[in-house]
């Protein structure tokens, strides 16, 4: 992926097809429409699109009323039980538990999300998708597509304890292994206003970001069609805008029109982009590095972006 004027919206094909690469905006530009053949391909990474389009506009929204449905069912029943002052004091409230101990970055309070939440078939506690992000991006301009980002903004990713990471299909387990404190920021690729790639540019998207001490680790769980972002600030500043000259780590989860997740490292222009960063397949070990990060506009995709098929997706992502 990269990191240049325009941020790369989605990982769109496997490793078999030819790049389409989108370059990015670094924090506080302005998102700007591709020019020529080449800047169209390099808006659209390179995993995202299967070997064919699966499912459709029907389908979403059978699988949206059949969500639908469950949730109503589900607050019917909620109104048939009793309070907890009727069960007694052995009545226990089920929380996902966050935070963690040992080598675990803390994280908030273990409370229930303070929004409403859906059946998705990615784990618990995520927020509604949001309105238009399974709407297919026109053929000829792919980096359009508006990915899920939950409902309200950010929903659709969770900092949860590793004792809960087997709930979750889609997670990425972040590592501090420098000795020095570590913020990451972590940001939804399409932007809180709804529009593609506005998402990198801090001053219009809220960010999530947490600081991770030397040694320490944070998963982060992702609910399906997200297409995310992240850097480290070298100084664990939470500022953004100080994350935003590191290398850059890009991740899809379930893209919703083929079902491929895919991940990446970028280091892209402008210059100055540095810092060590790995990201792995758990369950294939294939990893990417700066080492062979996107350097240019022109880099070949293979050892760049790494297309994963249809199903579950943990990384590791780990700084050094």
């Amino acid at each position: 992926m990269s990191i240049s004027s325009l941020n790369r919206a989605s990982f769109s094909q496997p490793l078999s097809s030819p790049s389409q690469l989108q370059p990015a905006a670094v924090a506080g530009t302005q998102a700007q429409q591709p020019r020529g053949d080449l800047r169209r391909m390099l808006m659209t990474d390179s995993f995202e699109q299967g070997p064919g389009r699966v499912g459709g506009a029907s389908g979403d929204f059978e699988k949206q009323l059949a969500q639908a449905v469950s949730q109503l069912s589900q607050l019917v029943q909620a109104l048939e039980v009793p309070s907890l002052g009727d069960l007694g004091e052995d009545a226990q409230v089920a929380a996902p538990k966050v935070g963690g101990a040992g080598g675990a970055a803390p994280t908030a309070s273990a409370a229930a999300p303070a929004h409403p939440t859906y059946n998705s078939d990615a784990g618990p506690g995520f927020g509604p998708p949001s309105a238009g992000s399974t709407e297919p991006a026109p053929a000829n301009a792919p980096w359009l597509a508006k990915n899920n980002v939950g409902s309200p903004y950010n929903s659709n990713m969770q900092l949860i304890d590793p004792g809960q990471k087997d709930q979750f299909k889609y997670t990425n387990t972040f590592t501090n292994n420098t000795n020095a404190p570590r913020t990451i920021t972590l940001w939804n690729k399409t932007g809180e206003n709804g529009n593609p790639n506005d998402g990198q540019n801090f001053d219009k998207s809220t960010p999530k970001t947490f600081t991770l001490q030397p040694g320490q680790s944070q998963v982060v769980a992702f609910d399906s069609n997200s297409s995310v972002a992240w850097c480290a600030s070298k100084d664990g500043s939470a500022k953004p805008g100080a994350n935003s000259g590191q290398t850059w780590g890009e991740a899809t989860f379930a893209n919703s029109g083929t079902g491929w997740s895919g991940y990446d490292t970028s280091q892209i222009s402008p210059a100055g982009h540095n810092g060590k960063m790995s990201i792995t397949n758990e369950a294939t070990g294939k990893t990417v590095t700066e080492a062979n990060a996107w350097q240019t506009e022109k880099d070949d995709p293979a050892g760049h972006d790494v297309g994963v098929p249809a199903g579950p997706l943990n990384l590791k992502t780990e700084l050094g």
